[in-house]
């Protein structure tokens, strides 16, 4: 059985195929415009998949990176920092070798001056921000680093309060590396290692047994009270004694010789501590008698027992305080007694057993100091706050140095944490751009187009195209004739 192709059945399927190479020929015009092969799933599902994979990391990678960048921008910053906080406590530590050789107070407070500006570069320096965060306040960012005080008790020292977060901000590069990059500035600048206290000084004082909780130093204050004498001499204290006395002890510690020369009271000698006498008389209410080391009472002999001479066992009474006398602790005289500063709350513990004489001792407490305070109490040393001796300011002086010795390596340490932090970045960022290069050449792979492949296969389908065109005008212009022929 013959089938007889009809025309509309050739036309229709010449419409059919050039629908096709026309799309095919739109189709490869905007892959070579646009240079993307793939628009649909569709067009190739398994590239598709593979090019939204890659996609997905590369999207990783430009974080990764960018968090890479952003943590160098931050450690820089603070590497710089450092650095020139290290040169700054160099610097003050020469001012305080300065200082020990220094031959008068102008040179001193010359000195003085310079370090105070050290201070106030180094205050500043803890106000760094990047891109409005605080470097040096930790997790804390939105929060200044420190407040400064001035200490309200002479002798004191700088009140700093550290306002940031106990923990560095850290930032997370993959799943497995993280960086400190907001560092807290109390991990920088001071040392948490915590010293046995001292005290400096020429009362007796010593340091007792407790946990102390003051922090830098403070100056004890020994003050004398009440000076009483036993027996029936008739002596008593002076009309300046509770301001004047020297002596300090329980009794028996000091004693006091008298002599009634004239038999009747009326005058006689007197000596403290088996020191040389003096003179007497009955008229005298407020004698001062001074010993070989130099301590001094002030009595009253004014109703000595007639013909008394012999030794009087004193008693002398006084007080403690380390925050400028604002309170006071009666000394009893024991192996630890606990002195509190009421401007703080904070604590010390002084054995009190061998304290015979008032004055003002200085306690210290090593290691508790931080940057800031170091550099404010060796100002205060050199513009002669405490009113030390020549031996005792270089002393002081030579603390200072050790401890400014101390902070500055502590400084170097944490420098070297974050130039080693620098340093993984480095090869980190390294790491991360190979693979977005190779991530993006996998993707261009995948669906950019192939353009010369692409050029050829739109010729091929225009050259189709055409044929059909050709051929369906060929059969369409057959008339009635030539078909019935």
């Amino acid at each position: 059985m013959n089938f007889r192709t009809t025309s509309f059945a050739s036309s229709s399927q010449a419409l059919r195929y050039s629908a096709r190479y026309n799309a095919n020929i739109i189709k490869f015009q905007k892959q070579i415009s646009s240079g993307i092969r793939l628009e649909r799933s569709s067009d190739d599902p398994i590239a598709f998949r593979q090019i939204s994979s890659l996609s997905v990391r590369l999207q990783e990678l430009n974080s990764e990176a960018s968090t890479i960048d952003d943590s160098e921008t931050k450690l820089n910053t603070s590497v710089s920092q450092l650095t020139q906080a290290n040169t700054l406590l160099v610097r003050a530590k020469t001012l305080a070798q300065q200082g020990v050789q220094a031959n008068s107070d102008s040179e001193r407070t010359a000195l003085a001056v310079e370090v105070e500006g050290i201070l106030a570069s180094l205050q500043n320096s803890t106000k760094t921000q990047v891109a409005g965060s605080f470097l040096y306040s930790g997790a804390k960012t939105d929060t200044e680093p420190y407040r400064f005080v001035d200490p309200q008790a002479a002798g004191g020292t700088l009140s700093v309060q550290y306002q940031g977060s106990t923990n560095n901000s850290r930032a997370y590069i993959g799943d497995a590396i993280s960086v400190d990059t907001f560092w807290r500035a109390d991990r920088i600048f001071a040392d948490s290692d915590r010293g046995d206290a001292e005290i400096y000084g020429t009362t007796g004082a010593k340091i007792g047994q407790g946990t102390d909780s003051m922090v830098g130093r403070a100056t004890l204050q020994v003050r004398h009270t009440l000076t009483s004498y036993a027996g029936t001499s008739g002596v008593a204290a002076g009309l300046g004694s509770v301001g004047g006395d020297t002596v300090l002890g329980s009794a028996g510690e000091h004693t006091l010789t008298i002599e009634d020369t004239s038999g009747t009271g009326d005058f006689g000698t007197v000596s403290l501590n088996g020191a040389a006498v003096i003179e007497w008389t009955s008229t005298d209410t407020n004698l001062r008698v001074v010993s070989n080391d130099g301590k001094e009472v002030f009595i009253d002999t004014s109703s000595i027992s007639v013909g008394f001479s012999g030794t009087i066992d004193m008693t002398s009474e006084g007080t403690l305080s380390v925050d400028g006398g604002a309170t006071t602790t009666a000394i009893d005289f024991s192996a630890s007694q606990t002195i509190v500063d009421s401007t703080t709350g904070k604590q010390t513990h002084i054995d009190t057993r061998d304290i015979r004489s008032t004055g003002d001792d200085y306690l210290e407490f090593p290691r508790t100091s931080d940057v800031f305070q170091v550099l404010y109490e060796l100002s205060q040393d050199l513009r002669g706050a405490r009113d030390l001796s020549n031996t005792q300011l270089a002393e002081s002086l030579d603390r200072r140095v050790g401890e400014l010795d101390r902070l500055s390596d502590h400084v170097l340490e944490v420098l070297g944490e974050q130039a080693a932090s620098l340093q993984t970045l480095g090869e980190l960022d390294a790491r991360v751009t190979d693979l977005q290069l190779e991530t993006e050449t996998r993707l261009s792979n995948l669906a950019a187009t192939d353009i010369p492949a692409t050029v050829l296969r739109l010729q091929n389908d225009q050259n189709l195209l055409e044929f059909t065109y050709a051929v369906t005008a060929q059969i369409s212009s057959t008339n009635l004739l030539d078909f019935l022929r």
